[in-house]
């Protein structure tokens, strides 16, 4: 697959969730910032990071959020 969009593709919602929680856990956003969502595009079907619109309600889960932090700080990366 290659999307016009240029942007990373992912095959499943569920596999652009994990990623997306992966990137909170690698790198410091600032509040608002970074990437919040992820959506099924039309050019490509493929599902790609979004940083407008609602956070994903995964990133408001408090099990994710926890895992988040512990992964963080387990990383190293402990901002």
């Amino acid at each position: 697959m290659f999307c016009p969009s240029k942007k990373r593709e992912y095959l499943s919602k569920e596999e652009a969730e994990e990623a997306l929680i992966q990137h909170h856990i690698r790198f410091d956003f600032p509040p608002g910032q970074g990437p919040v969502n992820v959506y099924k595009c039309d050019m490509c079907e493929a599902w790609h990071f979004t940083s407008k619109g609602e956070v994903a309600p995964i990133l408001n889960d408090p099990e994710v959020k926890k895992r988040i932090a512990r992964e963080k700080l387990g990383a190293g990366w402990d901002y």
